[in-house]
């Protein structure tokens, strides 16, 4: 498994993720790509806060290998979080390929993806998920901790280590 940045050639790919992350299995509305809750998370790629990982898997012949999850945030117009100086957090989006979930791809992209961020300037990364989601227990694992509660939707900030604010 390795991780590259995430690249133009990738946004493809970060659309099919934001769509595997956003609805549940088989219950993708037709055109759901452009919708704006999907929509928010590529459209003009490369604004100086957008980070991202992708993690590859490699095949068995040489050379080959294919996207097998995707880590990303970027600020977002309705800021999740804020931070105590009133700056809005970056907010992470994470998906792996259903053959590839349990088996340590998202706890390696969150890894990375807190590497990449705090290298890109960032202090702390904010999320959203479902209480009853069972990924919760990775993200309280990697640091993340809820800061906020809505219903069952719950949102989580992580410190990103020296670069505290």
């Amino acid at each position: 498994m390795e991780l590259r940045p995430v690249s133009a050639d990738d946004l493809g790919f970060l659309v099919a993720m934001t769509l595997l992350a956003a609805f549940p299995p088989g219950g993708i509305p037709e055109a759901a790509a452009e919708m704006p809750h999907v929509t928010r998370w590529v459209e003009e790629w490369g604004r100086p806060t957008d980070v991202g990982v992708v993690a590859w898997h490699d095949g068995d012949s040489p050379g080959e290998a294919w996207r097998v999850g995707a880590a990303w945030c970027r600020v977002q117009d309705n800021v999740l979080a804020r931070d105590a100086e009133g700056r809005a957090l970056p907010e992470l989006a994470i998906a792996v390929a259903p053959d590839h979930q349990a088996r340590g791809v998202g706890r390696l992209m969150l890894d990375g993806i807190a590497q990449a961020a705090s290298a890109a300037g960032h202090h702390s990364l904010s999320l959203q998920v479902n209480a009853h989601n069972p990924a919760l227990r990775l993200y309280e694992r990697v640091g993340f901790e809820v800061v906020g509660r809505d219903g069952d939707r719950l949102t989580m900030v992580k410190s990103l280590g020296s670069n505290r604010g």
